[in-house]
């Protein structure tokens, strides 16, 4: 039986949720349960046990602490979740706590997705995520997609 990975949630019920690092081998079975079949790894070090669940494709983005993804992990990760919403496969992303890397790639899906302006995808992941996109150059990175993709 699975365990909730800390500050585990779903920004898109059933397609994309957020998460901090999993530890637990616990933590793959929860998101197994939950019907996450990705999960899109920031952090510079891939998640500890994650080789104990076989039903769970991981991604690697490394992204140093604190830092915004490129331009290029954010067009990875976008394609990573639009290929798996397209079989009907959820995505779990995680950086450490959850809350820097992992708010920046949500807020860029939620520019995509939802077509909302880069403030509003912002607005959105801290009012579900509260804490969520940390820095300033992480804000920027939303903003910069948001232009891209206009």
């Amino acid at each position: 039986m699975g365990v909730q990975p800390p500050n585990f949630s779903w920004v898109l019920p059933g397609r994309l949720a957020g998460l901090a690092l999993p530890r637990l081998p616990a933590h793959y079975q929860f998101l197994l349960d939950q019907g996450v079949r990705h999960l899109v790894s920031l952090t510079e070090r891939g998640p500890p046990h994650s080789d104990s669940c076989p039903g769970l494709t991981l991604h690697r983005l490394r992204i140093p602490d604190f830092c915004p993804p490129a331009p290029e992990q954010i067009d990875r990760f976008v394609r990573i979740v639009d290929e798996a919403s397209a079989r009907g496969e959820a995505v779990g992303v995680h950086c450490a706590l959850g809350f820097g890397r992992t708010g920046t790639m949500l807020a860029c899906y939620l520019v995509k997705e939802r077509g909302l302006a880069a403030g509003d995808a912002i607005a959105e992941i801290r009012r579900l995520r509260p804490g969520s996109i940390e820095t300033y150059d992480q804000e920027k990175a939303v903003f910069q997609f948001y232009q891209r993709t206009k």
